[in-house]
């Protein structure tokens, strides 16, 4: 007993001298690491030739610097070999502040790591990839994500890229990990990983084959980049100030952007002149239908001034198909790219691999959309698990199911549409229905129905019509590819890179519009128009019958009155309107028409005709309500690419 009491009093002398023990860590249910990053770079671009250090903490329950635990770091260049990084210890600075701040509960049980490492620097256009891995003393290894950003050039024009699937491709090699983290952090570690959670969210619900890498960095080598989620979209606006920007491939609901978001974006391109590119999936309607939006509102498909998209979504409403889709993504018929001479190309051929979406193919002529049909159908039909895995995707993001095997559903209903004065009437599977539109958008719609084979432009295209670069111009520079080049290599970029300057460009100047009127016309009402346009930056020039063949091939001709106008009026206009047309002014069911390539290539013909001087001028006030700016910069911008 003597012995027991010595050693006793023995160990609580010794305990006494020496320094207390850290909090003991008592292990229920052995969990697995937990690694946070705390500054993937902003925007995913870092200056050239500047060093990067890279902060981040490890979290565990029992420990992971003994016996077989590790921590490391990798990176890579370009593709490259991984090599491992040379980790070390961190002092307090604003990144380890942050990671601290993470954390929810006042007291930890667990052990946290904090530890950095540098990236080299490193010339404009390298892609770095850097990821972090942890095992502990029991054997459970934790993998981070994949991070990568761009070495850019700074002094080059800005692009803005808004690409939130460059961090979903980098969360899919370690997704089991990353979900297993997201679950321990709530359980056990209480950290915050809204922002991880935020993209690892739809990931498990969507085939991994259905992301590709984008290339971002074959765009940096020559401009300053910036690539951004939807979420910051608004703050990168006003902070990067863009020259160009790119909406890649939002076609995730998580993805999409807000009607906030678009409004923003649509008042800084009128605002700045900056240019727009939008990618593929961007208007797939089954997963964000407010990317296309409805008659009226501002949304991707309008600032690409291709509203007629929109009456497709209204038409599928009010004939209750919901299961039609409007548009098709992951499609690659596997023909090659023909460019125009038109924008930034001078022709020529190229051979693409990247998939296309299909279903604007509505400003297609009926031979072309046919061609274009055939094609995708043969597709689908040699492509069916491709297509039910691009079903199934929508269906467990959305809910929802829609029928992809139904190609151009609507494409054939939006090309044979007819706008009459007060809306315009659709017919599909042997149903009609007419959709009332107020007169802004009645006119504009009007006017891009009209010229819906010549603008948007088509500046390159496939063979087989499956896919299509479409160019606007106005205010600002609009472009939409159908194609994903952004998951291309140097070919698909050298096409984006030829868009990007393109779409920088200044906006065009106004089109002279030559007014054929008589004198009863032009005083009734003619005048008021005139002053209408003048306003809106339009050189206007009224020309009688008698001068009107000097001028007829104007790039813009107003002509007011009907078959039937006084003083040669009546001649030309029975030279626009066919005779149904003609009938339909004299019994005053119709009198607003747009025409093109009347008397020349490339021109627009607008004919204002009442039952007589009366109705004219009706016609004519109907005409002004629809006039704005907007409608002026599709004038302008047809005829600046025309």
């Amino acid at each position: 007993m003597r012995r027991i009491h010595a050693l006793f009093v023995s160990l609580l002398l010794l305990a006494s001298v020496l320094p207390a023990a850290a909090p003991a860590v008592v292990v229920t249910a052995p969990r697995p690491p937990l690694i946070i990053v705390g500054n993937p770079p902003a925007g995913h671009s870092v200056a050239p030739y500047t060093d990067y250090t890279v902060y981040f903490l490890v979290a565990d329950d029992y420990g992971v610097t003994t016996g077989s635990g590790r921590i490391a770091a990798y990176y890579r260049i370009n593709g490259g070999e991984w090599k491992e990084a040379y980790l070390k210890t961190t002092a307090e600075n604003p990144v380890v502040a942050s990671l601290r701040a993470r954390f929810y509960g006042e007291s930890q049980n667990f052990y946290v790591f904090y530890r950095r490492f540098t990236i080299p620097g490193l010339p404009p256009g390298s892609r770095v990839e850097f990821r972090v891995e942890a095992t502990d003393v029991e054997g459970h290894t934790s993998y981070s994500p994949v991070y990568t950003y761009y070495v850019v050039n700074p002094q080059s024009p800005r692009v803005l890229v808004v690409d939130p699937s460059v961090d979903a491709v980098g969360f899919l090699p370690y997704l089991d990990s990353i979900e297993g983290q997201l679950n321990v952090s709530r359980d056990y570690y209480h950290y915050n990983l809204s922002d991880v959670e935020a993209v690892a969210g739809p990931l498990g619900r969507v085939k991994g084959d259905l992301f590709t890498v984008h290339r971002w960095e074959l765009l940096a080598g020559e401009y300053n980049i910036s690539v951004v989620s939807p979420s910051e979209l608004r703050k990168a606006l006003e902070d990067f100030e863009p020259q160009v920007v790119i909406l890649s491939n939002l076609w995730l609901p998580e993805w999409g952007l807000s009607g906030e978001d678009m409004k923003a974006l649509h008042d800084y391109l009128h605002l700045n002149g900056a240019g727009l590119i939008v990618t593929s999936g961007t208007l797939l309607d089954s997963t964000n239908p407010q990317h296309i939006g409805t008659p009226g509102n501002i949304s991707v498909a309008s600032m690409l001034r291709m509203e007629p998209l929109q009456l497709a979504l209204a038409v599928r409403k009010a004939l209750n198909v919901s299961d039609v889709p409007l548009m098709v993504m992951n499609v690659n018929t596997g023909y090659p790219l023909t460019l125009s001479r038109k924008g930034p190309f001078d022709g020529g051929r190229l051979e693409v691999n990247v998939s296309t979406t299909v279903g604007w193919q509505y400003y297609l002529p009926a031979q072309a959309r046919g061609i274009a049909d055939r094609s995708v159908e043969l597709f689908i039909r040699e492509n069916g698990r491709a297509v039910r895995e691009m079903e199934e995707a929508v269906a467990n993001l959305t809910g929802a199911r829609f029928n992809f095997s139904m190609t151009f559903a609507m494409a054939g209903a939006l090309a044979n549409m007819e706008v009459v004065d007060g809306g315009v009437l659709v017919t599909y599977g042997g149903l009609s229905v007419t959709l009332p539109l107020e007169g802004k958008l009645l006119e504009r719609v009007r006017l891009l129905h009209t010229l819906r084979e010549r603008y948007p432009v088509i500046l390159a295209r496939t063979d087989d019509y499956s896919a299509a670069i479409l160019a606007s111009d106005g205010d600002y520079r609009a472009v939409y590819s159908s194609l994903e080049l952004e998951a291309g290599g140097e070919t698909e970029f050298g096409i984006l890179r030829d868009l990007v300057d393109w779409a920088m460009k200044p906006s065009p100047q106004m089109p002279e519009v030559v007014v054929l009127s008589n004198d009863i016309d032009w005083n009734i009402k003619g005048r008021l128009l005139a002053s209408q346009l003048q306003a809106l930056g339009f050189t206007v020039t009224r020309v009688t019958a008698e001068d009107f063949e000097s001028r007829r091939d104007a790039k813009v001709v107003l002509i007011l009155g009907g078959p039937d106008a006084y003083d040669g009026v009546g001649d030309y206009v029975r030279q626009v309107l066919s005779a149904g047309e003609q009938e339909a002014v004299r019994t005053g069911r119709r009198g607003v028409f747009a025409k093109t390539d009347v008397w020349s290539g490339g021109q627009v013909v607008i004919v204002l005709a009442g039952r007589d001087r009366w109705g004219t001028g009706e016609k004519i006030k109907a005409y002004m309500e629809g006039v704005d700016f907007g409608y002026a910069e599709l004038l302008a911008g047809f005829a600046a690419l025309i």
